[in-house]
């Protein structure tokens, strides 16, 4: 987990190239909230990364922080879209679904007196693919071909008017 959040965090930085000096034209507004959305996560991931696993908080400590990990995927996913990442609509979509399934199955996995493997599991599994999602809207926001298995291109003419 701590891998994927770091991989987020250079994503960002690398997204800061995309803005522009001063202008509020819609594209450059949602590249700004995209960049938040980065920010959001690192910090996150950083948060995770403090947490004490020896402590008897340790639990509801990553249980808050997943919390917000989720809410901040629910706003990324709330967020309107540019016609120019009009793609990345779905992929924020699932990702937040994906992420919102894996933090309530990290809460069923904490709920009782021992963590139930498979729950964590399973979370961890959705938190994985959500992730990827989110790695995927990186990728177009730094105009990389996506490729892999389960990917579909669709290329549109571009209108001239």
């Amino acid at each position: 987990m701590k891998k994927t959040l770091i991989v987020l965090g250079v994503l960002a930085i690398s997204l800061f190239s995309f803005t522009g000096c001063n202008d509020d034209s819609e594209l450059n507004k949602y590249k700004r909230e995209v960049e938040d959305f980065y920010e959001e996560l690192a910090e996150r991931n950083d948060a995770i990364n403090a947490i004490n696993s020896d402590t008897q908080a340790a639990s509801s400590e990553l249980l808050d922080e997943l919390d917000k990990v989720n809410v901040a995927f629910k706003e990324f996913a709330a967020l309107e879209v540019p016609r120019e990442y009009i793609s990345v609509e779905s992929l924020a979509d699932e990702a937040a679904t994906l992420m919102d399934e894996a933090v309530t199955q990290y809460h069923q996995a904490f709920a009782g007196e021992t963590i139930n493997d498979f729950d964590a599991a399973m979370a961890y599994e959705k938190y994985c693919r959500a992730i990827i999602r989110i790695n995927y809207i990186g990728d177009l926001f730094q105009g990389k071909k996506l490729e892999g298995e389960g990917i579909s291109v669709i290329y549109e003419e571009s209108s001239e008017e």
